[in-house]
């Protein structure tokens, strides 16, 4: 119960975080081989070759159906490639509370981008990320995506640049708001990630907003760790522990920012329980238990809210006709700034109402359908009963997410 003191003394700065996380990655880099294969003239046509990616990253329990897919291609040194990305989603929220308002977001982003692989391990990418509501006559956002990323080992791969965020960090939703993978889809700074049989993480440094001197803006980032720890894996039946651990940080030193800020912090941590059939009408089942808190690290005069906790509890089965889930949220005093804001206390829709106590059932449906094997169809639909009020909002979408990779030529290095 004083853990949360032991942070705030002890880890002032998100940086301590990623230090130690780096330390400990340095004595396996560089460990496997690299044979240094090339493609043959024959081979040098449009070919397409799927996900051509193969960064060393898990799928998370979270929304893995909008998830970047692990690949097992293996890649080709001196490969040129084009990866074509894109969600298109109708998403209606129908959500009449004090803490959120209704809205229908319905649009796509597309994202095609280059791959260059100068050897098997190293990946230098470059394109756009275009989000395009319908309806409207230009894009909202237009932002490049450049990331050079490199797979130490089978194990291991450190990423600069654009990083594989929103639900590939595979948060859950008190703390990470689906919808940032819609609509904010583009994380920029720093990524580590491992994944071993029993043990995965994912570790970044997400820059979120630049400041030069004089700015009228504050300094803003996050740093954040995410882990999940396997303890049982035997005939189907699984125990991981998952742990989460991100910083939010506002402020800087030479801008002309007044306004409030500080670091705040909100861990996760419980155990997952599952249980995977190989036949029948059910696929799996699970049960999750999440203890959350959130912290003030540095709080000042102007802090309404230094610490908060909550409870999520969650039941679900996978089935041949969809996946089921039942949720029960109770928190006291939550807040997280990247969070779903059904699930907080403090509201983004009247910023001056607040409810210390919140209370709510949460319940899913999810059906997914593989309509090729770069192509998917997505329906969702999320009933929420607010205890406290007695009131029922709900959200139902529709998605299709794509996929697809395409090789484009080989490309021999000098000297290589």
């Amino acid at each position: 119960m004083y853990f949360h003191l032991f942070i705030q003394e002890r880890l002032r700065t998100p940086w301590a975080i990623l230090i130690l996380w780096i330390a400990s990655s340095l004595t396996g880099v560089g460990q496997t081989t690299d044979d240094g294969r090339r493609m043959t003239d024959d081979s040098l046509k449009m070919v397409n070759i799927g996900h051509l990616s193969s960064v060393v990253r898990p799928l998370w329990p979270e929304y893995p159906a909008f998830q970047d897919p692990p690949s097992e291609d293996s890649v080709i040194a001196g490969s040129l490639n084009v990866r074509l990305k894109s969600t298109s989603f109708y998403k209606n929220n129908e959500f009449k509370n004090n803490f959120v308002s209704g809205q229908t977001l319905v649009g796509l982003y597309f994202e095609p981008v280059i791959e260059y692989h100068p050897d098997r391990k190293t990946t230098i990418r470059g394109g756009v990320h275009l989000l395009k509501y319908f309806g409207r006559d230009s894009f909202d956002r237009k932002l490049p995506v450049i990331s050079i990323r490199y797979d130490a080992t089978e194990h291991f791969s450190l990423i600069f640049g654009t990083l594989y965020g929103t639900t590939n960090h595979g948060l859950i939703e008190p703390i990470q708001n689906f919808e940032d993978y819609l609509i904010n889809n583009s994380e920029n700074g720093i990524q580590l990630l491992w994944n071993y049989p029993n043990f995965h993480s994912d570790v970044w440094l997400n820059w979120e907003q630049f400041i030069k001197a004089a700015d009228p803006f504050p300094e803003m980032f996050q740093a954040a760790v995410n882990s999940e720890f396997r303890l049982l894996d035997w005939k189907g039946l699984g125990l991981t522990a998952p742990f989460s651990m991100v910083f939010h940080h506002v402020g800087g030193e030479i801008d002309n920012y007044w306004g409030p800020g500080g670091t705040k912090l909100n861990l996760v941590h419980g155990l997952r329980l599952s249980q995977s059939f190989q036949k029948g009408f059910i696929r799996s089942i699970y049960g999750v238990q999440n203890f959350l808190e959130f912290i003030e690290v540095n709080p000042d005069d102007r802090i309404t809210i230094p610490y908060g906790r909550g409870s999520y509890t969650r039941f679900g089965l996978d089935t041949r006709i969809g996946s089921f889930e039942a949720g029960y949220w109770k928190a006291l005093n939550f807040s997280a700034p990247n969070g779903m804001p059904v699930f907080l206390s403090t509201s983004v829709k009247d910023p001056t109402y607040y409810r210390a106590s919140r209370e709510m059932l949460v319940l899913k449906y999810q059906f997914q359908r593989n309509l090729t094997d770069f192509l998917r169809v997505a329906f969702r639909f999320e009933p929420y009963y607010h205890f406290d009020t007695g009131r029922m909002d709900h959200s139902w979408s529709i998605y299709m997410v794509l996929d697809e990779g395409f090789f484009m030529a080989n490309l021999k290095r000098k000297g290589g």
